[in-house]
């Protein structure tokens, strides 16, 4: 910031008459300025720019639109607001925020930057045939703009990873008043408002953002999972069948969509997603049992099985193959049944309700030597 400071002080005396061509001020007003440009060459006495900063200001109520004292005032308080700047700092692996009992200053000092640098441009954009040193000033201006902003911007970022949402909102607010273009503080309020638990300002501020980006599969799928927590199942399903559209590859979508569709009792539509999903993730454990016991639902009984088939070769433990051997006694299916319950026994053998599974199926199948052997181990376990 010296440096910019230094650089400033190069310009300043060609600046000053260019500007007395273009700009006037009163006999008071370049007495201020006169004195003004004195203090501000004692860059490195804060003091001194302090004073310099006062004069400009009275230079600024003589004449709003003075180019130079609106610039000066405006890489004074950026040096200012340089000197007690937050940061983010990672030592060791770890995170540390620096000086962020400032951010609220330096936020209001930055603001003020923002705007005295908006007027620099506002007030050069009426000059005519601007020479090269004002054409200097107007870059220098716009990137410093432009870092104001970036650096509030990043104070807001501390301020919601700190948890200080109370801060945080009116930083990101003022930050889109700015420059309404800018989505990066738009998501941020609906990250924050998320977080706060504020449902409708988190759906006002998602609803934002998909105005200026409606393919944006983020927002959109956030909307989704916002209805579907409302159980606004109808207005769900919009969103996370546009997200479809966007990311056909989505698993994770896709089965929000089809627990949505169950939750609507689409009984059918479900299903179809499920298989979508099975496509790309075929030993997707949840997936087949969500598709198994929809398959129920819809008395689709060979889509059970076949089901229940693939859920075993995947994870036959004592507790699916219980539930598997009890369906199929429900379902009256006894062929091929007999080598689960055998393994359920296997598995847990002092099991007595595995055991008299064991006796009933070889029962039901005719296998009487089998209905024997259990009988004998259910008697040995008395």
């Amino acid at each position: 910031m010296k440096n910019a400071l230094l650089i400033g002080l190069v310009l300043l005396l060609v600046l000053s008459a260019c500007s007395s061509a273009r700009q006037k001020l009163s006999p008071q007003g370049n007495l201020n300025l006169k004195s003004a440009n004195v203090y501000y060459q004692d860059k490195d006495n804060e003091k001194s720019l302090e004073k310099a900063l006062n004069l400009y200001n009275r230079v600024l109520t003589d004449n709003p639109k003075h180019v130079i004292a609106l610039k000066r005032t405006a890489d004074i308080n950026l040096f200012f607001a340089s000197q007690l700047e937050p940061k983010k700092v990672e030592k060791d692996g770890k995170v540390e925020y620096q000086n962020m009992q400032n951010a609220n200053k330096v936020i209001a000092l930055f603001t003020i930057t923002y705007g005295k640098y908006d007027s620099v441009l506002t007030v050069l954009n009426t000059f005519k045939d601007l020479k090269e040193d004002e054409r200097s000033m107007k870059r220098d201006a716009t990137r410093k703009k432009e870092s104001s902003w970036v650096r509030m911007f990043k104070i807001g970022q501390y301020l919601y990873e700190q948890k200080r949402y109370d801060d945080a909102i009116p930083t990101f607010e003022m930050l889109y008043a700015m420059d309404n273009k800018r989505q990066e503080p738009l998501r941020m309020l609906v990250a924050t408002y998320q977080e706060t638990k504020n449902e409708a300002k988190f759906e006002e501020y998602v609803k934002k953002v998909l105005v200026e980006s409606p393919d944006d599969a983020e927002m959109v799928n956030l909307m989704g999972a916002f209805y579907y927590n409302k159980q606004d199942y109808a207005k769900a399903v919009d969103y996370f069948k546009k997200v479809l559209v966007t990311r056909p590859l989505d698993t994770n979508n896709m089965l929000l969509l089809a627990d949505t569709y169950l939750q609507m009792n689409e009984l059918q539509l479900s299903y179809e997603m499920l298989q979508k999903v099975l496509k790309f993730e075929p030993d997707n454990l949840n997936v087949l049992t969500s598709a198994k016991d929809i398959s129920a639902k819809m008395n689709n009984k060979d889509a059970e099985l076949d089901y229940w088939k693939k859920i075993l070769d995947l994870n036959p433990t004592t507790k699916v193959l219980e539930e598997y051997c009890f369906r199929m006694y429900n379902l009256q299916v006894f062929d091929n049944v007999m080598p689960y319950a055998e393994m359920w026994f296997q598995k847990d053998p002092t099991n007595k309700t595995a055991v008299s599974t064991c006796i009933l199926f070889a029962n039901k199948i005719g296998r009487k030597d089998l209905e024997k052997k259990y009988t004998d181990i259910y008697k040995s376990l008395q």
